[in-house]
């Protein structure tokens, strides 16, 4: 009788260990996923059009965000590609560079990729337009739910690409409009690459920029920048649908006496090309 009492009561204290650890586990599960699906974007839009392009985030903030965005540097220097988690400026010399974890960022948006929707085989897509109609047609296979944000990676063979960058820019600071009529093209034939592109919904006007914002960067890494015109081959495509979105805002004095409640899509639309 002793011994049955021994052993039950040593099973009992297994069980307990065993509940202890279990519970442990699943409990760390949402703190190791928690924002892992949130859309993580530094300042507005209409913040950068007005001139706002002090960076105030550095990107090893952005890397514990995400893995994927597009954006720009401090000062308005160059474009961003965040790719597979690794940080790339596409300068307005043309060149592409490693950009390191302390450089400060005015303006991004990036996100953890996660694949919501996959195509193996995409067939040509003859400009811009088309192409972010495709996309556009993608995002019906998801419920079609125009409200949600979207990021997408296009990969493939590109008969033809035109990119552009910035300058970095010094005090007083133009507006984006009067820099981006003066920013130099660059033209590119027979490439692989990677489009990156963010689709924000028509209610964030003046926080982001609605429908596709694409940025480019070559297999080689060696060319990229803010996607003008764009003529595919044949390629990929990957798709992550997101409900969440976190904000964060400058806490400059320039920001804090900015007037941005102003409709600038007009302006918008001549920065971005369209």
């Amino acid at each position: 009788m002793k011994e049955t009492k021994l052993h039950a009561k040593n099973l009992l204290i297994i069980f307990l260990v065993l509940f202890v650890l279990l519970s442990t586990s699943c409990q760390s599960i949402p703190k190791a996923t928690a924002g892992s699906d949130t859309l993580y974007q530094v300042s507005l839009l209409n913040a950068l059009m007005l001139g706002e392009y002090d960076g105030f985030v550095p990107v090893s903030v952005l890397q514990t965000k995400g893995n994927i965005g597009i954006g720009t540097f401090d000062t308005l220097d160059g474009e961003m590609i965040f790719l597979d988690g690794i940080m790339y400026r596409a300068t307005a010399t043309g060149a592409v560079e490693l950009v390191g974890p302390q450089e400060m960022i005015p303006f991004a948006v990036v996100k953890r990729f996660t694949i919501d929707l996959r195509e193996d085989e995409i067939g040509s897509l003859e400009n811009m337009d088309i192409i972010k109609d495709f996309l556009d047609q993608q995002i019906s296979k998801l419920g079609n739910d125009l409200n949600c944000f979207y990021v997408a990676k296009l990969e493939g063979d590109f008969f033809h690409v035109k990119v552009r960058s910035v300058p970095p820019q010094e005090k007083p600071y133009k507006r984006l409009s009067e820099i981006a009529a003066t920013q130099k093209e660059f033209n590119y034939e027979n490439l692989e690459g990677t489009i990156v592109a963010f689709r924000c919904p028509e209610y964030v006007a003046g926080i982001n920029l609605p429908q596709w914002h694409l940025h480019f960067l070559s297999s080689d890494k060696t060319k990229g920048g803010h996607l003008l015109e764009a003529n595919l081959n044949s390629g990929s495509l990957e798709m992550d649908l997101t409900r969440e979105f976190d904000l964060i805002l400058p806490q400059s004095e320039s920001f804090a006496h900015m007037d941005i409640a102003h409709d600038l899509s007009k302006e918008t639309s001549q920065v971005e090309g369209k």
